[in-house]
């Protein structure tokens, strides 16, 4: 329930990792650790098997998506990539929202899409609505956005000054942002947050010099992610071009699959919300824990496997008062 609990934790394994021989190693880390990260893969691909191009390509990549493409208002200050020396990889990513004060953990498995809902897990507070453009429900909007770069810079240009026109009001006939994209048929509440959000949005729109210079003609949604200047600002220029102009809807929906909080319930938090860590009972959990799984090792009695999964399960199900919980920034 706190950024720390990330961070340390990726901290303390890179350290116990570094003198050992167990064939995995984790590489950057926190603020300029995470920068180190093409000079560790170098230093490690004289000791493991691995693509070293490759992931240094993966690491720029997940730090994209997850900073451009997915646009939760979670900046993005730790990455940690977990080696194994026949190249197999997990990237633990996390980012803060400054204003919000609060935390979100990514998380990255070697057989991810990269594109296409990505992510193994993504903890944190669920938003009301993001811009998720590595959704499933967005891959029209992914199509939409590469034919509008890849008819060139010229063009672009073009399309953004009719954008910022719309959003002006100049050109949508006196209608509400949320009319002209056709989602007015949601309830007040819903519409009137969506208004704010496009309030804070539109606030944002750019075209970067940067990345018009680098418009050629791309093949896929992760080329150009990887292009440079292509950052949030510009990536929601657009995304509002394909919606308002194009018609093409984007996932507005938070993925996160998640809330840290209800840890807390189990054991307190260290912040004393909703009560403080008591040891003796963070001792005690992870004792009889233990002494489960140990039994199940020699026994392999499955009924008792059967019951920790259905306590699993029933804790998922549990309406946890979350709101009286305060996450630790």
């Amino acid at each position: 329930d706190s950024s720390g609990s990330t961070t340390i934790t990726t901290a303390v394994l890179r350290e116990a990792l570094k003198n050992v021989d167990l064939n995995i190693k984790v590489v950057g880390g926190k603020g300029k650790m995470a920068l180190k990260i093409p000079e560790e893969l170098e230093k490690l691909s004289k000791k493991f098997n691995i693509d070293v191009n490759y992931l240094k390509n993966i690491s720029k990549l997940v730090a994209k998506v997850d900073n451009v493409a997915l646009q939760d208002g979670y900046q993005l200050y730790h990455q940690a990539i977990i080696i194994g020396e026949d190249g197999t990889w997990t990237i633990i990513q996390q980012g803060m929202n400054v204003c919000k004060r609060l935390a979100r953990r990514y998380h990255w498995f070697k057989n991810t899409t990269f594109i296409n809902n990505p992510h193994s897990g993504i903890t944190g507070i669920k938003e009301d609505f993001v811009i998720n453009l590595v959704s499933s429900h967005s891959e029209n909007a992914r199509k939409t956005i590469l034919d509008i770069v890849n008819q060139g810079s010229l063009k672009l240009i073009r399309d953004f000054n009719y954008l910022k026109r719309i959003v002006k009001g100049i050109d949508s006939k006196s209608k509400t942002i949320t009319q002209y994209i056709g989602i007015s048929d949601r309830n007040i509440e819903i519409l009137n947050k969506i208004n704010e959000k496009f309030k804070e949005l539109l606030k944002k729109l750019n075209l970067s010099d940067e990345f018009l210079k680098h418009i050629r003609y791309f093949n896929d949604f992760k080329e150009l992610l990887l292009t440079p200047g292509l950052g949030p600002n510009t990536m929601l220029a657009l995304t509002l071009i394909a919606q308002l102009i194009y018609s093409t809807d984007f996932d507005w929906e938070d993925p996160v699959t998640f809330d840290p909080r209800r840890f807390t319930f189990a054991v307190g938090g260290k912040d004393g919300s909703p009560y403080p860590v008591n040891k003796e009972v963070y001792d005690s959990i992870l004792t009889i824990l233990n002494s489960l799984i140990d039994y199940i090792r020699k026994t392999k009695d499955t009924s008792l496997l059967k019951y920790l999964r259905y306590l699993a399960k029933l804790s998922k199900e549990l309406e946890l008062p979350v709101d009286l919980v305060h996450p630790t920034p």
